[in-house]
């Protein structure tokens, strides 16, 4: 009983020290030619980063390639010179990798299984990882409290689906009251933000010709007026089918800045 549990003991301390002999690491790859040391007549696994399609070597070769999936195995013969031999090895996204195969020394133990990733997509998630996208970005924009700052929060609210402006209450009470009506295209107040320093007019407007039409800055100016901006500054005739409708390119939105009432 007592030589089984010896030799139970010996086989199992074969098998962890046969484990622990296979030499796995990871190799990153930028664009440079990376190393993978083998063992004469010993299987070495490459893995690579999407499926192998094909790989180029010299001929003839003492190195042999068997791709499968994502890996290639390859088998390194007796007469490897210390110089080892290059392979190219293409992969089904279009990818290329520069591979030297060289025989094992004293210093690189054999490789059992090497994992080679795209250096560049490492940097990727580490910029993922230091700048998240959830975390503010900080920018030059100018202020709200300015014309061109209050001018540029008014086309993200519109447009972009921006909350609300710093600064600003924001009043609907003469939404949909129209301001001009000349016959060639007629204006509507969609809504104003109000602050300390300025004023914010949305308008609505619209062409009411069967040709198209500039829009006159002047004609949206009020007494104070800083700045007007339009969405579009031509616009397109009445729309004659839906999908003219649905374009939308009859509209516009004009935006007005003037000092505070």
């Amino acid at each position: 009983m007592k030589s089984l549990i010896i030799k139970l003991s010996l086989c199992i301390s074969v098998i962890l020290l046969s484990a622990s002999m296979l030499h796995a690491r990871e190799i990153e790859y930028n664009n440079n030619e990376v190393t993978v040391y083998v063992s004469p007549g010993e299987p070495t696994q490459i893995e690579f980063p999407d499926t192998v399609k094909g790989g180029f070597k010299k001929s003839p070769s003492n190195v042999s390639m068997d791709k499968k999936g994502n890996k290639l195995i390859v088998f390194g013969k007796e007469a490897l010179g210390n110089s080892g031999e290059g392979i190219i090895v293409t992969l089904q996204n279009q990818s290329t990798y520069s591979v030297r195969i060289k025989q094992k020394n004293d210093t690189n133990p054999r490789d059992a299984i090497v994992s080679i990733v795209d250096g560049s997509e490492l940097d990727y998630r580490y910029q993922e990882e230091q700048d998240p996208p959830y975390k503010e970005q900080v920018f030059g924009y100018a202020p709200s409290n300015t014309v061109s700052g209050l001018m540029r929060e008014m086309v993200l609210a519109m447009e972009f689906g921006k909350n609300k402006i710093p600064g600003y209450r924001v009043s609907t009470r003469h939404s949909g009251e129209v301001i001009l009506d000349d016959g060639t295209m007629i204006t509507t107040i969609d809504r104003i933000f109000i602050g300390a320093n300025h004023w914010g007019y949305v308008l609505n407007t619209q062409n009411m010709l069967d040709s198209s039409q500039q829009l006159n800055p002047a004609s949206f100016r009020v007494d104070g007026t800083r700045a007007v901006m339009a969405q579009r500054w031509e616009l397109s005739p009445r729309p004659l089918n839906a999908e003219q409708q649905l374009a939308g390119k009859d509209r516009a939105k004009v935006y007005v800045v003037t000092r505070a009432k």
